[in-house]
């Protein structure tokens, strides 16, 4: 009987150690099973807003015909997605995308002034220069709980055009919560940028402090109405006196198929002297026409603006940096800008592009002696990409300049022939 009661408490031990062994072994069975989990690749997309006014939806022919047409234009439509592609990282719904821009090249300056403005001593010599600039970029989205799209951007650039003249601006800053935006962008009044030219894009974009907000009107036709913050931007603003309020702005904005129009006007505040207050405007039409010729993308833009009191409004970001060298906030001012530009894609790594440009400011002055600004400018260049996100160009460029403004040496000296040669290349990841 004894060795039987051995026997059972035996059996008992070994039974709680089976048990033991496999509670122990449970967890590591299952951490051994699950699949190890990385970084998923996405795509930042935001949802096609629901149109205020929407038309009545078409009837589809047939069932058969939408499988053809998938088939066909899938790989099409990949290969034409620009949407920024980037990463979710383990346990997170956000996509996070880190794009940047490497610039490098020889650039060559030429200045011809005339014998009125050479006497001033201000006129640049002829140099030859080895400009870089790099852009930075983190942008992320994300689908909320309540159905809300939520959007941040980050982006910063850096220039430097030599080991004395070295500066690090920030581009964006922004939030987007549904159809609100707020932070540090670009301008809703802002259309051609000039993208295409690497001139134009060693400038820093206008940026501005902005609160915006966005509505799609039609599947074609949205609406932007914004308070916009100019003095955000330090290197490209004229200087004003005092406090001043936001400006409002309106666009309109229409794309179907190829063809895009830009309409928007802006109202600003211009403080004076003496605590006396103006309302400056600005108005700007600009159309963009895209169209495949000989198989190949042709695109042309014209733009148009229109100002009073509102010179931040004209011009491109070259325009700008010359005019705003010789202004102060208390003038008065008037103008207008024109732009036309081609782009044509003659082979899948050759490209070109042009332009010409013209910036008309003048200065009434009650004493009479009302100044002006005037330049002309056109440009061209020529783009070899032969793999994706690498790009090799030359690219020239003429200016013709009229500073004439009263007792303003610096204006003088601008004013003759400024032509820039430059050869680049770019990087992009």
């Amino acid at each position: 009987m004894a060795s039987l009661s051995r026997i059972a408490l035996d059996a008992h031990g070994l039974s709680l150690a089976a048990i033991c062994a496999a509670m122990l072994a449970a967890p590591q069975a299952q951490a051994a099973s699950k699949p190890p989990v990385f970084l998923r690749s996405c795509t930042i997309s935001p949802p096609d807003p629901t149109p205020l006014f929407s038309a009545p939806a078409a009837s589809k022919p047939a069932a058969a015909s939408d499988d053809d047409d998938d088939d066909a234009g899938g790989e099409d439509d990949d290969e034409d997605d620009e949407s920024p592609r980037g990463f979710l990282s383990p346990g997170s719904a956000t996509c996070i995308a880190i794009s940047g821009t490497v610039n490098a090249g020889i650039q060559y300056d030429g200045y011809n002034a005339n014998a009125l403005a050479r006497a001033t001593g201000l006129v640049p010599q002829n140099a030859v220069s080895f400009p870089l600039t790099a852009t930075f970029r983190i942008e992320s989205g994300q689908m909320l709980a309540d159905g809300h799209y939520l959007a941040t951007a980050f982006e910063f650039s850096m220039d430097t055009a030599g080991a004395e003249d070295q500066t690090l601006t920030m581009g964006e800053a922004s939030v987007t919560m549904g159809a609100f935006v707020f932070g540090l962008a670009g301008s809703r009044f802002d259309f051609w940028a000039g993208d295409d030219f690497a001139f134009i894009g060693r400038i820093p974009s206008r940026t501005v402090g902005l609160i915006g907000y966005e509505r799609q009107l039609t599947d074609e036709l949205s609406l932007s109405l914004s308070a916009e913050d100019v003095a955000a931007d330090r290197r490209t603003i004229v200087p004003t006196t005092g406090n001043r309020y936001p400006d409002a702005v309106m666009r309109l904005l229409y794309e179907q198929g190829g063809l895009t129009l830009h309409g928007g006007v802006a109202v600003r505040d211009v403080p004076g002297a003496g605590g006396s207050r103006r309302v400056g405007r600005a108005a700007i039409l600009g159309a963009t026409w895209e169209k495949t010729v000989l198989d190949r993308p042709l695109t042309l833009t014209a733009q148009i603006a229109g100002a009073v009191d509102a010179a931040p409004y004209l011009g491109s970001r070259l325009d700008q940096r010359t005019a705003f060298s010789v202004l102060t906030g208390d003038l008065t001012t008037r103008g207008w800008s024109g732009v036309i530009a081609i782009g044509r894609e003659w082979t899948d790594e050759w490209s070109t592009n042009a332009y010409v440009s013209r910036y008309r400011l003048s200065i009434p002055n009650p004493s009479g002696l009302a100044g002006q600004i005037q330049i002309d400018r056109v440009a061209a260049n020529i783009v070899w990409a032969p793999v994706d996100g690498l790009r090799l160009g030359l690219e020239g460029s003429l200016a013709w300049q009229k500073l004439d403004i009263a007792g303003n040496v610096r204006a003088a000296s601008l004013s003759g022939r400024q032509s820039s040669a430059q050869l680049f290349v770019e990087r992009s990841f």
